[in-house]
């Protein structure tokens, strides 16, 4: 396992988060860069930026205010005329952040859980729950590895089996 992720080594997959985020990454650079592949390093920072103010479908919230619990300011907020917060002392301000930030992760952990049961049901509805009927031939899925054998040649599944019902003695 990866100490900094708890991620197993050589199985990015597993850590969806950080894989969902060099996705959009990488269709980003991919859209802008397309024609000039030499310079996408330029690039990435005013992505950044982009990603940092984008309400994110997963949290109902930037990333932005879920890690300062306030939105960034932008140079064409100047242009715009946003409001600025109303006026606060700095000890108010640091006396009242925690409270703020707990709240800010209470709704992004709520509004994560909602989103994965969403997720959860769509995929339920996708698989395929189907009973296997007494007779019926199935393959078995049996990945076990064999000792001086490459393990992407090895056989996964073996030979068909056929459903016989009865009790294991």
């Amino acid at each position: 396992m990866d100490a900094t992720n708890g991620t197993t080594s050589y199985h990015p997959q597993s850590d969806g988060m950080i894989e969902r985020f060099n996705h959009t990454l990488e269709r980003y650079i991919a859209k802008v860069v397309e024609n000039r592949q030499r310079d996408w390093k330029k690039h990435i920072q005013p992505f950044l930026l982009l990603y940092r103010i984008a309400v994110h479908e997963s949290t109902s919230v930037t990333p932005a205010f879920a890690y300062f619990g306030r939105e960034l300011r932008l140079p064409a907020d100047l242009i715009t005329g946003i409001p600025p917060d109303a006026p606060r002392s700095i000890t108010d301000y640091a006396n009242d952040l925690p409270n703020k930030m707990n709240d800010i992760y209470e709704h992004v952990r709520k509004t994560v859980q909602q989103m994965s049961e969403k997720m959860k049901t769509r995929y339920d509805r996708k698989m395929n729950n189907k009973a296997f009927d007494e007779g019926s031939l199935v393959w078995l899925h049996n990945p076990v590895r064999s000792k001086g054998k490459f393990p992407k040649l090895q056989a996964k599944w073996y030979r068909p089996y056929r459903i016989v019902t009865g009790s294991m003695t």
